[in-house]
């Protein structure tokens, strides 16, 4: 296995900054992005996020207790009137088990709510609908984008150990979309020779339009030298030998690299992209996650003037002024809201 734990060990840990502005080189795309953890729980074998972050991350996950608090004062000192949707999460699962015992990303969702930014959520999780009602009475400034590789559960027990079932995504996806949410798919990574096939893509889409999606995406499969060493082996395992050869080819006799990547050939990457579109524009799904100027979920003027409702603990409503003038007492501020949860004032242990 690529991991070393039977259980994931989960560190508290203090941090300075969450806000981060984040670009993805391939997709040209960028924006700004806050990740609650470090690591993941999922332990999917494909994951390029790894090495990136440490050598642990499939054991070890570091939760950033103090990150709403953070986030908070962050938002506080943004000079400009204009503010990019905030993505949530770039590098790990901002759902992954330990939040329900957390709650670090629900809480940073609340801060965002309170000063009126947008954001999207990507999950590979259907844990998400422990926050459904969070979400749906945000629901025309947030996306929420599940990240789907194949309906085949025993297929993605293999490549995703940790994460959620595809029968459970539809269901999260499903009470989503019934809340007024608007919800998406990407089918993200795409492995040749393994989930490339249009049977599976189809399952895949069809399965999410049925239950709510109104829109698609998708990305290949990218390589470093110690993701294929995990893959490979594992396909291996499974007798995969003709995916094992044909990704052989693809990525390092054909392909590109990309900084630390190998991506397959230009021609593969847009012939499956294209296939993807096809599939979803004929199931009534637009192609692309909608964020952007112009788009469903926009950048916001002014968006410190924009009067909030935000909820405490329990349920109790308070009505806020205009979030420019700040909240309307220091003792019902979300820096305070935040620091309630015993959680968020427990020291690192390490």
């Amino acid at each position: 296995m690529w991991w070393n734990l039977r259980t994931v060990e989960v560190r508290k840990r203090r941090v300075k900054s969450v806000l981060h502005e984040y670009y993805d080189v391939e997709d040209s795309k960028g924006g700004l992005t806050v990740n609650p953890y470090v690591g993941c729980s999922h332990r999917c074998v494909y994951c390029y996020a790894t090495f990136e972050w440490w050598r642990d991350f499939h054991d070890v996950v570091e939760a950033k207790v103090n990150a709403p608090e953070v986030l908070s004062e962050e938002l506080a000192r943004w000079r400009g009137s204009r503010i990019e949707p905030v993505f949530l999460s770039t590098a790990t699962d901002p759902y992954q088990p330990h939040e329900g015992a957390l709650r670090i990303t629900r809480r940073i969702v609340e801060v965002l709510q309170s000063r009126g930014v947008p954001y999207y959520i990507y999950t590979k999780s259907a844990t998400i609908v422990r926050d459904l009602e969070l979400h749906a009475r945000y629901k025309d400034r947030c996306v929420v984008v599940w990240s789907l590789t194949t309906v085949d559960e025993g297929l993605k027990r293999a490549l995703e150990p940790g994460a959620s079932s595809a029968r459970g995504v539809f269901a999260a996806m499903r009470r989503f979309a019934s809340a007024g949410v608007t919800v998406g798919v990407t089918v993200d990574p795409i492995i040749p020779g393994l989930t490339d096939g249009r049977e599976n893509l189809e399952a895949v889409l069809a399965g999410s339009r049925a239950n709510g999606a109104s829109f698609a995406y998708s990305g290949v499969l990218r390589l470093r030298e110690d993701v294929w060493e995990r893959l490979g082996s594992l396909l291996r395992s499974m007798g995969k030998h003709e995916a094992v050869e044909l990704i052989e080819r693809m990525y390092f006799s054909e392909g590109r690299r990309l900084g630390p990547y190998r991506i397959p050939p230009r021609s593969y990457s847009e012939r499956v992209s294209s296939l993807v579109r096809e599939i979803a524009e004929s199931l009534g799904m637009r192609y692309g996650i909608p964020v952007g100027e112009g788009d469903l979920l926009s950048p916001v003027e002014r968006w410190r003037d924009a009067k909030i409702t935000w909820y405490l603990e329990g349920g109790e409503e308070h009505r806020g002024e205009a979030i420019g003038a700040g909240p309307p007492s220091a003792s019902s501020s979300l820096a305070d809201i935040a620091s309630r949860d015993p959680s968020s004032m427990l020291r690192p242990t390490s």
